[in-house]
C-alpha cells in the first residue's frame, strides 16, 4: 500500500528557511494548557526531598532525568500524545518528502536558574546528534539519511532562559567539512566538541517546538531567570532510514513492546510512527 503525502503546513518560504538555517520555531504546537500539564509531569519526576538520582544526569542547574538508569525515555501513556503530534508529523513529512516517518527520543529536561560566573553562555561544547553511528567513519549525506527533531518548549523561554541554542547554517558547514575530507564522521571528537562557531538562543513560549536538522551545531545553555525551564526532545527518520535508531544510546527502538496503556493512548498515525504497525 503506497501511503499519500500528508497536506502541507509549512509554506514555501519556511521550508526555504529551514534547510537554509537548519532550524524552525514552530510556534502552538501545544495549548498552554497542555504544555502546562506536560511540564507538570516532568516537574513531578524531581523527588520531593531534591535527591537526585545516581543515574540522572545533573550539571550547571540542568536535570536530565533517567526513567531508569541507561534509560532516558519517556513514553508512558501521559507522554504518547507527545510523540504522536498530528501537525509535528506534517511539519517533518513536508521537510522530508516521505510520508512513512519513525519517531524517537523523548528524553527530558529541567533547567533551573544557576548564576555562576561562567564566561559562556553556554552550559555545554557545541556538538551534534546525527543519526550516523559514532563508529562510522562517513555521513552519507542522503536524503534518506536525515533526520529533523528538537524540544518542545512547556515553559516561556525569554532571552537567558535556558533556550537551546543553534548555529544558524550551522549543518551546512558540518556537512562541507565532512565532504573535505576522510572519516569525516570522526572530526571533533566525533563532532561532539566543535570549535569557532558562533550561535544564538532560540527563545519562545509555552507550546513552541524548535526544530532541527540533525547535522545542526547546537548547546545547553544557562538559565539565568528565575522561571524553570522545561522541555522534552523528539525526533523524526523516514521508515528507509539507513541506520538503525536501537543502536544509538538511549534510543528505543521501533517496533519495540509496548503495555496495553501506551497502545490505549496511541492513535492510528502513533501506532505507526511507533513502530507498532507498519506504513
Amino acid at each position: 500500500m503506497t501511503n499519500a503525502m500528508p497536506e502541507p503546513v509549512l509554506s514555501q518560504e519556511e521550508v526555504d528557511r529551514f534547510w537554509r538555517d537548519g532550524y524552525l520555531l514552530i510556534r502552538g504546537v501545544l495549548t498552554r494548557q497542555q504544555a502546562r500539564h506536560h511540564a507538570g509531569l516532568i516537574l513531578d519526576l524531581l523527588p520531593r526531598d531534591l535527591r537526585v538520582p545516581d543515574h540522572w544526569e545533573a550539571y550547571d542547574g540542568r536535570f536530565k532525568p533517567f526513567n531508569t538508569p541507561g534509560n532516558q525515555t519517556f513514553d508512558g501513556p501521559e507522554f504518547i500524545p507527545l510523540f504522536q503530534n498530528e501537525r509535528l508529523y506534517r511539519v517533518a513529512a513536508q521537510l522530508l518528502g516521505h510520508p512513512g516517518l519513525l519517531v524517537r527520543d523523548g528524553s527530558v529536561a529541567i533547567t533551573m536558574r544557576n548564576d555562576t560566573a561562567h564566561p559562556s553562555e553556554l552550559s555545554q561544547d557545541l556538538h551534534i546528534d546525527p543519526a550516523v553511528p559514532e563508529d562510522a567513519d562517513e555521513f552519507l549525506l542522503t536524503p534518506e539519511e536525515v533526520e529533523i527533531g528538537g524540544c518542545y518548549y512547556f515553559t516561556d523561554v525569554a532571552p537567558g532562559g535556558g533556550g537551546i541554542h543553534v548555529v544558524p547554517g550551522g549543518h551546512r558547514i558540518v556537512e562541507a567539512e565532512s565532504r573535505a575530507v576522510r572519516r569525516g564522521r570522526q572530526l571533533h571528537d566525533k563532532w561532539r566538541n566543535i570549535p569557532d562557531l558562533k550561535s544564538v538562543e532560540v527563545t519562545g513560549q509555552a507550546g513552541d517546538f524548535v526544530l532541527t536538522h540533525h547535522l545542526m551545531p547546537h548547546a545547553a545553555s544557562h538559565n539565568r531567570r528565575p522561571e524553570v525551564r522545561v522541555a522534552q526532545f523528539v525526533r523524526y527518520a523516514r521508515d528507509d532510514q539507513p541506520w538503525d535508531a536501537g543502536e544509538r544510546p538511549g534510543d528505543r527502538p521501533a517496533g519495540h513492546s509496548y503495555n496495553d496503556l501506551q497502545t490505549a493512548a496511541m492513535t492510528p498515525l502513533g501506532r505507526r510512527l511507533l513502530g507498532v504497525d507498519p506504513w
